[in-house]
């Protein structure tokens, strides 16, 4: 009797994608918060184009736009993070199959469909049988990572 080896998960981890979320969020508030003092300086620089458009956000000033510009830039950043992680690739290597994660949609790679299993740049290349590609998309991994999961599952890893 065999013993399965545990599944290995490779993509962002719960704490990546708060960091992510707290990221894009501080850095949209302080974006929005710093707009009108940013576009003031570049409107007066000789060689920046655009200077209608940076003297129009500079005029920005009132002291009810100090608290509804951060709050603003607070929700953009937060929604671009959940678009961002919205679209992430999880992978799921099992011993008998690779479940793939993609937002609410589960697939699975059985084993004996797999014939080799490489990096391509950030993406992660699964080729099967008959030359048809498995699955060719960026996983949130090192290569180091992806290696180690693969080759202790007993994949056939063409990484070098």
């Amino acid at each position: 009797m065999s013993v399965e080896t545990p599944t290995t998960v490779l993509g962002y981890t719960r704490g990546d994608k708060i960091a992510t979320a707290v990221l894009f969020g501080a850095g949209g508030l302080v974006l929005f918060l710093l707009a009108p003092l940013l576009a003031a300086w570049l409107a007066d620089v000789p060689v920046v184009p655009f200077k209608g458009p940076l003297e129009w956000i500079g005029s920005f000033d009132q002291p009810w736009a100090w608290v509804a510009r951060p709050a603003i830039g607070l929700v953009v950043g937060v929604v671009a993070a959940v678009l961002i992680l919205a679209d992430e690739y999880r992978l799921e290597v099992g011993d008998d199959a690779v479940v793939v994660h993609h937002g609410e949609d589960r697939r699975r790679i059985a084993r004996d469909h797999v014939v080799a299993v490489y990096r391509d740049g950030k993406k992660v290349v699964i080729d099967g049988t008959d030359g048809r590609r498995l699955f060719e998309h960026e996983v949130e991994a090192g290569r180091d990572q992806v290696a180690e999961a693969f080759t202790r599952h007993g994949y056939p890893w063409e990484g070098l």
